[in-house]
């Protein structure tokens, strides 16, 4: 099931935590790692902080933790969908 935006707020830190939500209503933690931002920023020729990678495609990046979602992973540590460097770049690919 795909996820939508829940809140336009995020917070930076280690990367960019956010929330979605899924289609019973319930809260989705998501993160995306700041070596995923990086990698990402690098490949579009980029530059900026976390927060401005993440704002610039985060419809993509939501897209990546949506695909995160349904596939029942990966996860951080505290237990977040986990939007990755390879998730990032797989769906660039398909855009």
């Amino acid at each position: 099931m795909p996820l939508t935006r829940l809140k336009n707020e995020y917070l930076e830190q280690d990367g960019v935590r956010f929330q979605m939500e899924d289609a019973e209503g319930s809260t989705v933690a998501c993160s995306v790692s700041h070596k995923a931002l990086r990698d990402h920023a690098e490949r579009v020729h980029l530059s900026g902080t976390d927060a401005a990678v993440f704002e610039a495609y985060r419809e993509l990046i939501e897209q990546a933790a949506s695909d995160a979602h349904d596939a029942e992973g990966p996860f951080d540590d505290n237990g977040r969908v986990l939007v990755t460097s390879e998730a990032l770049a797989r769906v660039m690919r398909s855009a």
